[in-house]
């Protein structure tokens, strides 16, 4: 087992523990341990370097192509996180980064299992590409918030 799934369970070992840290606290930790280095705490990002996730996070959660994308990047496809850990990390990330879509359907560990067996290697152009499509549609139809 590798050093980062080692301390990413010796943190939910913690948190299952400490009396004051609940199982609600349990993807916001491991949004800290995994994510925060570099999209930082409130997912801004870094300008140039690191996409923000407020922005988008929530069109790309209500979309099917960027439900996958969400869990094609390396960072996500590759982490030594579990598929339950992966949905759960996800649902919580759209519920307290961005504005979640009116309809947010949770991920599913099935979902992320499914998807994540893919690996992305466009991912600036993919992203591009997804976001793009979403603008414009969502320019045309006021119901361009729902999964499709």
């Amino acid at each position: 087992m590798s050093f980062a799934a080692r301390l990413a369970a010796a943190c939910v070992t913690f948190a299952s523990l400490h009396p004051a840290l609940s199982a609600a606290d349990a993807p916001q930790m491991l949004y800290m341990l995994n994510c925060m280095g570099c999209h930082t705490a409130d997912g801004g990002g870094s300008p140039g370097h690191v996409p923000s996730v407020r922005a988008t996070l929530g069109p790309l959660a209500a979309d099917r192509e960027g439900r996958r994308f969400l869990v094609e990047v390396p960072g996500v496809a590759q982490s030594p996180l579990s598929n339950a850990a992966v949905a759960e990390l996800l649902n919580w990330m759209v519920r307290n980064l961005t504005v979640a879509p009116a309809e947010f359907v949770e991920f599913t560990p099935q979902e992320v299992a499914r998807y994540r067996a893919q690996r992305l290697t466009t991912v600036y152009a993919t992203r591009a590409q997804i976001l793009s499509r979403i603008s414009a549609t969502s320019a045309r139809s006021p119901a361009g918030d729902a999964v499709h």
